[in-house]
């Protein structure tokens, strides 16, 4: 995933950060694991705060750490934004009969989050 999308520009920026900056360069999946964790806690206060500004800068900052996970994987030949996204169309595909097959609707979202 390239080009101009705010998911490839931001893969953009990691790419160049992990090519010119020996901290970021030196990163792993595990060293980013708390940083990660503690971003998705700062979103839920924000979220929980309802405070719009302070959810768009920590959904950018989780957005890097996504960002992180996806380049490290691409760099290890494991994955890429692609196959990344292309589980989660076939997910939410699964989980939404209702809207791409045709399928009934579930009685809730997490009734059909259950099936995997």
């Amino acid at each position: 995933m390239q080009g101009d999308s705010a998911l490839g520009r931001a893969l953009a920026v990691v790419r160049d950060l992990r090519q010119r900056c020996p901290w970021d360069g030196a990163q792993t999946p595990a060293t980013l694991r708390p940083y990660l964790v503690e971003e998705v806690l700062e979103l839920d206060q924000a979220l929980r705060r309802d405070d719009p500004v302070e959810m768009r800068d920590e959904l950018g900052d989780l957005l890097l750490h996504l960002a992180f996970q996806i380049v490290i994987a691409e760099e290890r030949a494991q994955f890429d934004a692609e196959g990344v996204t292309h589980a989660l169309e076939t997910k939410m595909r699964r989980r939404h009969p209702h809207l791409f097959g045709g399928g009934e609707k579930p009685g809730s979202w997490e009734l059909g989050k259950r099936e995997g």
